[in-house]
C-alpha cells in the first residue's frame, strides 16, 4: 500500500519510518526515566520474569544508537567524546573479565544469573550512549532531568505516604499486562520504626536515587519553568532518604548541601540550611521517634553491627581477588545465600569482574564526573551559565553515587543502575554542549 506524499508515492512502511525517526531522544529518554521510577519487580506478564516497560524502551536506545552509529542518520553525534569512549571501553573490559571468568569455568546454576547482570547492565548503558550522543542542547537535557525527577519524587511521595499512613501505593502501578514480582525479603525496621522503599526495591536505593535527583531537581528549579513545582519536588526528594532512615540517603544529602555552598555563596546557603532544618523538624513533629532514630543512626555508626560488618569482608575480597585477578569469578555470579553480604559495589566488581571490571568501573564513574567538574569551575573556559549549573548538577549527582556504591551495591538494583549510567550519559552530552558553546578566555 502506498500514499501521496510530496508529490510522490511513498509506501506506507516508509512513512510510519521517517515519523518514528523523526522523534526526539530527548522524549523517548524522559518516557524511560519516567518507567525506570516505577517498581521494577513489576514484569511483562508471560515475558520471562525479567522484562519490565522501562527495559523495553532501554533496549530500544541502545537499538537506536547501534543503528545510528553503524548505518548513520537519526542526527545522532559523532565526533569525539571521552565520555562515550570511556562507556564503551568499560563495556570492553567488563566483557573481557567476563571471557576470562567463563574460561576458566563458571557453575552451571550462576549462568542465568550472569546473563541476566550483563543483558541488564547492557541495556542501561545503551541508555547512556544514546543520552551521550542524542541531547543537543541543555534544554533536552532538562527534558530528560524533569522525567527523572518526576518520576522518583513520585516514589519519594509512595515512601511518605507508606511511611505516615501506612499506605502502600506500589499496588496502582501494577498496569494491565504486568504481575508483580515477589521482593527478595529484606529487613526494613530500623529503631522500632519501618524503613520506607516508595516505588524502589529497597529503602536504600529509594535514598540513594533521591538524594542524586536533588540536584538535578535544583538545575531545573533555577533554569526550567515551574520553577515552584520543581521546588516542591526537592522538598519531597530530601525527604526520602529521611523516611527510609538510610545513612547511604544521609550521606548524599550531606554531599549535595556541601555543594551548595559555591554554588549558592554563604548566606543564601544558611537560608538553605535553615530551611532545611525546618523540613526536618516538622517531620520530627509529625513522627517524634523519627528525629531520636535519625540522630542515632548517625551517632551510633561507629557501633552499628552493619557497618562492621562490611569492615570484615575485606579480607575475604582480598583472598578472592588474588585467587582470579584477571577475570573474577564472573559478573553476576555472586550469591548472597552462600557468600557474604559485602554491601560495596566495588569490592563485588573486584570479585566478579577482578582488576579489569574495576578499572572500568572506576572510570565510568570517575570520567564524567571529571569533566562535569572541569566545565563547572574551570577558569579558563567561558561557558553559558545555564551550562555551568547543569554540570554542577550532573557533577554532584555522580558523586552522590559514586559514594553510595562505596555504602551498597547498586548495580544489583535497577533503578539506581538506570540513574547512575543516565548520568554517565548525561555527562558526555554536556561534554559536547559545552565544547560548542565554550568561549576560551
Amino acid at each position: 500500500m502506498t500514499v501521496a506524499a510530496a508529490g510522490r508515492r511513498v509506501p506506507v512502511t516508509t512513512l510510519a519510518a521517517e515519523a518514528l525517526f523523526r522523534v526526539s531522544p530527548h522524549v523517548v529518554l524522559a518516557v524511560y526515566m519516567l518507567l525506570l521510577a516505577l517498581p521494577q519487580n513489576n514484569v511483562l506478564a508471560g515475558g520471562g520474569g525479567a522484562i519490565t516497560p522501562a527495559r523495553i524502551v532501554a533496549g530500544g536506545c541502545l537499538l537506536w544508537w547501534l543503528v545510528a552509529r553503524f548505518a548513520g542518520g537519526f542526527k545522532l553525534a559523532t565526533g569525539p567524546n571521552p565520555v562515550r569512549r570511556i562507556v564503551l571501553v568499560a563495556l570492553g573490559l567488563l566483557a573481557a573479565a567476563d571471557a576470562v571468568a567463563f574460561i576458566g569455568g563458571v557453575p552451571d546454576s550462576r549462568i542465568s544469573g550472569a546473563d541476566r547482570t550483563a543483558m541488564l547492565f547492557v541495556l542501561a548503558a545503551g541508555v547512556a550512549l544514546l543520552v551521550c550522543d542524542g541531547l543537543s542542547s541543555t534544554r533536552a537535557l532538562r527534558a530528560v532531568f524533569a522525567g527523572a525527577v518526576v518520576g522518583f519524587s513520585c516514589s519519594a511521595i509512595a515512601a511518605i505516604g507508606q511511611f505516615v499512613h501506612a499506605v502502600d501505593l506500589r499496588t496502582l502501578t501494577v498496569f494491565p499486562g504486568l504481575v508483580t514480582q515477589q521482593l527478595v525479603s529484606i529487613s526494613l525496621p530500623r529503631g522500632g520504626l519501618v524503613r520506607s522503599l516508595g516505588f524502589a526495591n529497597h529503602p536504600i536505593e529509594l535514598a540513594a536515587t533521591a538524594a542524586a535527583m536533588l540536584p538535578l531537581t535544583l538545575h531545573l528549579a533555577r533554569y526550567g519553568r515551574l520553577k515552584t513545582f520543581w521546588w516542591a519536588c526537592a522538598a519531597v526528594l530530601a525527604v526520602g532518604p529521611l523516611v527510609s532512615i538510610s545513612r547511604t540517603g544521609l550521606l548524599g544529602l550531606a554531599v549535595v548541601a556541601l555543594f551548595l555552598l559555591p554554588r549558592y555563596g554563604l548566606v543564601r546557603w544558611l537560608l538553605a540550611g535553615g530551611l532545611m532544618a525546618s523540613m526536618v523538624l516538622a517531620a520530627g513533629v509529625v513522627q517524634p521517634k523519627l528525629m531520636d532514630v535519625l540522630v542515632g543512626t548517625v551517632a551510633g555508626s561507629s557501633k552499628d553491627s552493619s557497618i562492621w560488618s562490611r569492615l570484615t569482608k575485606y579480607d575475604y575480597v582480598w583472598q578472592h581477588f588474588l585467587a582470579k585477578p584477571l577475570g573474577g569469578q564472573g559478573l553476576g555470579t555472586y550469591v548472597t545465600s552462600v557468600q557474604p553480604f559485602l554491601d560495596n559495589q566495588y569490592l563485588l566488581t573486584a570479585v566478579e569482574s577482578g582488576l579489569p571490571g574495576l578499572v572500568g568501573f572506576v572510570l565510568l564513574l570517575g570520567v564524567p564526573m571529571w569533566w562535569s567538574f572541569r566545565f563547572w569551575r574551570s577558569k579558563k573556559i567561558e561557558s553559558p551559565p545555564q551550562v555551568r549549573d547543569a554540570a554542577w548538577a550532573i557533577g554532584v549527582a555522580l558523586l552522590v553515587c559514586a559514594l553510595s556504591f562505596g555504602t551498597y551495591d547498586g548495580l544489583t538494583f535497577p533503578q539506581f543502575e538506570g540513574v547512575s549510567l543516565m548520568l554517565v550519559g548525561s555527562a558526555g552530552a554536556l561534554y559536547r554542549i559545552a565544547r560548542r558553546t565554550e568561549v576560551v578566555a
